[in-house]
């Protein structure tokens, strides 16, 4: 088994120490010190997986406890524990997911989307960034990925988008009108997952189309 995410994972570790506690990410007011206690806690508590769900006072309570845990908790420790990942022998913190999450085929097929779109959160917010040389192998795990990511995060964007890695094929998603010409969205894969998980604005993607159905796609509300 290939183990793309749990390097992209100890790559993200190493870009949150280099970051420090207070660089600023793509999520919102988040610094890296609560995009950290995020992942700690995706992977090891109920409260941060209910707040995935469309239910305020669960979304509420989720914000509530990651900001405890990154004012409360080390920085440094925080990262450790997000480059080690969860482990059912890990007794200093509840953990009622860990077991699950820290299956290998669990990990490498829900968690390597996530910790890409997070670690390029980190180094994309700053102002001096470059596009990182990713092996072949990489991008193809991500491409393989993207279809069942795009119909999720790409559900309420109004006319059809097809998502396009030259030289290796497209991905349908958006409005399903086979009358409708489709905008098309060109980039390797990390830019299209990006683009597909609402950075818009920080996905080095081409559009091509009609300028409107640009302009929809654009201002669709276009994310996880």
């Amino acid at each position: 088994m290939r183990h793309h995410a749990l390097d992209e994972r100890h790559a993200l570790a190493k870009t949150l120490r280099r970051a420090g506690a207070d660089a600023p990410t793509l999520c919102g007011d988040w610094r890296a010190a609560q995009l950290a206690a995020h992942l700690v806690l995706r992977e090891r508590s109920l409260v941060e997986l209910g707040g995935r769900l469309p239910v305020p006072r669960l979304q509420a309570a989720a914000e509530r406890l990651i900001s405890q845990v990154a004012d409360e908790q080390p920085y440094e420790r925080l990262v450790d524990l997000v480059d080690r990942g969860p482990s059912w022998r890990d007794v200093r913190w509840p953990l009622p997911t860990a077991p699950l999450w820290s299956a290998p085929a669990v990990r490498e097929a829900a968690n390597l989307a996530e910790y890409l779109i997070h670690h390029e959160d980190v180094r994309r917010a700053g102002d001096e960034w470059t596009p990182r040389t990713l092996p072949v192998d990489l991008q193809m795990a991500v491409w393989k990925r993207l279809p069942v990511m795009t119909r999720i995060a790409m559900r309420k964007v109004p006319v059809p988008v097809e998502l396009a890695w030259p030289s290796h094929g497209s991905v349908r998603a958006g409005a399903k009108r086979p009358d409708a010409a489709a905008v098309r969205v060109t980039g390797d894969p990390v830019e299209l997952v990006l683009f597909a998980s609402g950075r818009l604005a920080h996905a080095r993607v081409e559009f091509a189309g009609e300028p409107d159905d640009i302009a929809l796609v654009r201002g669709a509300p276009i994310g996880l």
